[in-house]
């Protein structure tokens, strides 16, 4: 079974810490191969308004895990195949995302999950007739606990450049969990790890504290 990359993605995440958990925000231009007429291919692509990317985890390692700890498990582990996790049996990620425009063989994309050079397999149209079912059932994520949470930065933090991603992930889930980078510190604060930075914060019934950061040990608060 061969498989050859139609493409490489470029952006500006270039680290896993960068990313979201799911495609949320920034740009990114899929870039195709020339020389296998893709130039003919993408015809008539500019007019639909998301596609599906399948691609490469070209950052694993390569070993798959039976077992994984999803961030919204709150019950252990679940198989993998239950999950989006990218230790899988084979690398394939795929992902649907806002098409921007296309110009010859370059492709802009919008909101997505992947790291700068990403190796594109193929790419699909979605069609909403058929790619949508929002009242299917989410398995074992119906029954992880949601709350609700009003995240506050301090006012150092608030123009940071990653407060708007430090903002999604707490508003989504802030309590201590390892595939999230969250970590509970002697002192009673929490410690969110985003790249290099260091987030810290205290949860206040539903409010969520966010004090001060560090990248490289200087600090800011």
């Amino acid at each position: 079974m061969n498989l050859d990359p139609i493409g490489i993605l470029r952006t500006s995440a270039e680290s896993l810490g960068e990313l979201a958990r799911q495609p949320q925000a920034g740009e990114g231009v899929v870039e195709l191969v020339s020389g296998r007429h893709l130039d003919h291919a993408v015809h008539d692509l500019e007019g639909f308004s998301r596609i599906w990317l399948i691609w490469w985890f070209h950052r694993s390692k390569g070993e798959w895990r039976p077992k994984v700890l999803p961030p919204s498990s709150r019950s252990g582990r679940k198989g993998v195949l239950s999950t989006r996790s990218p230790h899988r049996p084979n690398g394939l990620g795929i992902s649907a995302v806002t098409l921007l425009r296309v110009k010859g063989l370059r492709l802009w994309i919008g909101a997505h999950d992947l790291v700068d050079g990403t190796p594109i397999l193929d790419i699909k149209p979605y069609l909403p007739r058929y790619d949508s079912f929002p009242d299917e059932k989410e398995g074992w994520l119906t029954q992880a606990e949601t709350r609700s949470w009003t995240v506050e930065l301090a006012p150092p933090l608030q123009d940071h450049e990653l407060a708007e991603r430090v903002q999604a992930i707490l508003t989504e889930d802030p309590l201590p969990h390892r595939a999230r980078r969250i970590h509970a510190m002697p002192d009673g604060r929490l410690r969110l790890g985003i790249g290099f930075w260091r987030f810290f914060y205290r949860i206040e019934g539903a409010r969520v504290l966010v004090e001060s950061a560090l990248f490289k040990g200087l600090k800011v608060d």
